[in-house]
């Protein structure tokens, strides 16, 4: 292709130099400008040429490059239905925001059911006993009214028969004083002869037996002042008993009946606190097991939405992929000499395909085949592939334009000023 240009060249000169060799002046000009084009068009193509071989042995571009970051999957964390899921790839999302939930109609709720029962179950006992408590202490309250009216009506009957204790008293005193009075006219009587002997003990037996009737008196009244002590206490003492009423006995009765209902219902009060806060518990265990919330973990974008609502599915299953925008980078593959001679944090640059958009960067990573699988847009297994991290480029257009294709340019030792401007002619020629 050289020798032609410089053939047509040589015969353009020649032409010029002697415009009478056959040719006449009307015919050059026509030739000349044919000869013009022909060798414009020969420059160029040895241009590019000269450019392609300079780009594959000199400066060092990637063969592909492509704005790329990393995805997080949202898998299903029970079997279920899906409900209200997000239906709308590349949709923003919010860390933490939920974007759907999952249903599972079939969960075991036995226990649950169970524990209702019970609790239904104690609150109808306790409900019954709380109703005996009111019927026994209603009882116990007529027996307490009956005890006392029959104490106040002891303690009255006590009283009288003191009374009457006292006045007996009071009769045997006189009749023993009167007996005294007799025994000593007929002491005297007897001194002087005038009452026989007989008559004397007589009198005297008589003074005895009013003394004794005396004593007696007063016993019945210490009996009686007994007794009624003992009534006003609520003990009641008799000929034939020493015990207390049938009422009074019927309300101690109920009091213990009532002690013991009480404690029946604190027992039940707990058990029933205990059933109810298992009943909470397994409520919260059912309803973890029964529905899940699918939140959002990252701040980014939607990628890919592999599951649609009404659509059953198992535990483990990837539902949704998120772009994490936090981890833009640019992945590149290279050629094997240029992927050999470059190193990390060494400077690039990255050109975004049909723009006059640059970033500057620095290669973060070398090799791309044990982690290509977690990038939105996953590397060739066995090419040489790096990863670009830009600095610049989370406040721009590109901040999280996964899928953006363009070339990054390594700006290493090898690329000096003749590298750069070859680049720009490039760039000027739209071979960029």
């Amino acid at each position: 292709m050289s020798r032609i240009a410089v053939a047509e060249i040589g015969r353009f000169v020649r032409g010029l130099r002697n415009p009478q060799n056959g040719l006449n002046a009307g015919c050059a000009a026509p030739f000349a400008l044919r000869s013009l084009t022909k060798i414009v068009l020969g420059a160029a193509l040895l241009a590019v040429g000269v450019l392609t071989i300079y780009e594959h042995v000199i400066v060092r571009v990637s063969r592909e490059a492509v704005i790329n970051a990393r995805i997080v999957s949202l898998r299903a964390p029970m079997d279920g239905i899906v409900e209200g899921a997000a239906a709308s790839p590349g949709a923003a999302v919010q860390g933490g925001v939920a974007i759907g939930k999952i249903q599972d109609p079939t969960v075991d709720d036995a226990r649950v059911f169970q524990l209702e029962g019970d609790l239904k179950a104690t609150e109808r006992e306790h409900d019954a006993l709380s109703r005996r408590l009111v019927d026994l202490e209603r009882a116990r309250a007529e027996a307490t009214a009956q005890a006392d009216a029959y104490r106040l009506g002891r303690v009255r009957q006590v009283e009288l028969r003191i009374e009457e204790a006292r006045a007996n008293l009071a009769v045997a005193k006189a009749r023993e004083a009167e007996a005294i009075d007799a025994e000593n006219r007929g002491a005297t009587l007897r001194a002087h002869g005038y009452m026989a002997q007989a008559s004397y003990e007589n009198l005297f037996h008589t003074r005895e037996v009013a003394h004794q009737d005396s004593t007696a008196a007063q016993k019945r009244i210490d009996t009686l002042t007994v007794e009624l002590e003992a009534a006003r206490g609520g003990t009641y003492l008799g000929d034939n008993y020493n015990d207390v009423p049938s009422s009074v006995q019927r309300a101690r009765e109920l009091t213990v009946r009532i002690d013991e209902t009480r404690a029946t219902l604190d027992e039940l009060q707990q058990k029933h606190e205990t059933i109810a806060a298992q009943l909470s518990a397994e409520r919260k265990r059912l309803e973890v097991r029964s529905t899940a919330v699918l939140t959002v973990p990252i701040n980014g974008n939607l990628w890919t939405v592999q599951a649609a609502t009404g659509e059953y599915v198992r535990k483990g299953q990837e539902l949704f992929t998120m772009l994490d925008c936090s981890t833009v980078v640019v992945t590149a593959a290279v050629s094997e000499r240029d992927f050999n001679e470059l190193r990390l944090g060494e400077p690039v640059r990255f050109r975004v395909s049909g723009s006059g958009r640059e970033y500057q960067g620095t290669i973060s990573k070398l090799g791309l085949t044990s982690t290509g699988r977690s990038f939105a847009i996953s590397p060739e297994e066995r090419a040489h592939q790096v990863a670009i991290q830009l600095v610049d480029l989370e406040r721009t257009s590109d901040s999280c334009a996964v899928g953006r294709t363009g070339e990054v340019i390594f700006e290493g030792r090898t690329q000096g000023f003749l590298a750069r401007l070859v680049e720009a002619g490039r760039h000027f020629l739209g071979l960029a």
